[in-house]
Order: C-alpha cells, then structure tokens, then sequence
C-alpha cells in the first residue's frame, strides 16, 4: 500500500510541474476513520471545462488504478484559473496479501 500511495503522489507532483504552472503545492496524508487520505492541491492553471471527463492519460489511468486495486478511490477536482485537487482515499484494513498482490 505504502508504495502504490507513494507512486500516485510522484505521478501527480510530476503533473502539476508539467502542466500546472503552480507557484504552490500542499499535500496532506491523513488516517480518517480507518482510511488514509492523501490531497494534494495546486494553485496552478487548472484543468480547463470538459477534460476532467475526458483523462485518458496514462499517468491518471495508473493512479486511478492503483487506488482502485487497494479498494480506494481517486477524484480530480478543477475550477479553471484556480488550482487543481487530487484526493486519493484507501481503506487501512486490507490483508497483507492482498496487498502484496499490486
């Protein structure tokens, strides 16, 4: 888990320093009832309307998948102008072998 966390958070710091001409980033790692939330936010271009639905990238596909297989989910957030938010949330209570299956 620690390492498919870890890779979601390098894929998106390498997305904001690619695209989202931010002068800030905050990133947040957090246990909340019995989930670990990462949010990490920009105050970067944002993504412009109409492409939150239309992702295909591979870096996005792969984080969502990696939050997917350890039973979290993945958002994206965006106001054009005003900064991007990506919250990755994974519950604690997963085994240690179905872990080890990633």
């Amino acid at each position: 888990m620690s390492t498919a966390v870890f890779r979601i958070l390098q894929e998106t710091l390498t997305n904001v320093a690619r695209h989202s001409q931010a002068t800030r980033v905050n990133v947040s790692l957090r246990t909340l009832s019995g989930a670990l939330r990462l949010a990490v936010r920009d105050n970067g271009r944002g993504v412009k309307a109409g492409e939150l639905e239309t992702i295909t990238s591979l870096g996005v596909v792969g984080m969502r998948e990696r939050a997917e297989l350890l039973g979290g989910c993945f958002d994206i957030r965006s106001i054009s102008g005003t900064g991007t938010q990506v919250t990755v949330t994974v519950p604690l209570n997963r085994t240690a072998a179905s872990a080890q299956s990633l």
